[in-house]
């Protein structure tokens, strides 16, 4: 995180209409997936590794500075697949609710 040209959003302050959350995957945990949730998210990985798994069974993995959009994607899990911890941060935009 020392360099000055790398995206992060901890400790930032989140724009107007947008949701930030920070999800942390402790060593080797995983979370399954529903693609509709990360359609409109971006997604840093602020520390360690992400592997991110398809429904069609495609897998890649990203390391520690990686920013990602799922639009499109099938997402399935995201996994941590080392032995420290998985932080991200993820930016969505708030979607209306219903009254």
């Amino acid at each position: 995180m020392d360099d000055p040209d790398r995206i992060s959003f901890l400790g930032s302050r989140c724009p107007k209409g947008f949701r930030l959350e920070t999800l942390m995957l402790r060593a080797r945990d995983a979370i399954d997936c529903q693609p509709a949730d990360w359609a409109d998210t971006l997604v840093v990985v602020e520390r360690g590794q992400l592997d991110v798994e398809c429904r069609n069974g495609a897998r890649a993995r990203f390391d520690e500075g990686a920013i990602l959009s799922f639009a499109g994607v099938q997402l399935r899990q995201l996994r941590n697949p080392s032995g420290g911890p998985l932080v991200l941060s993820a930016l969505s935009r708030l979607r209306p609710t219903a009254d």
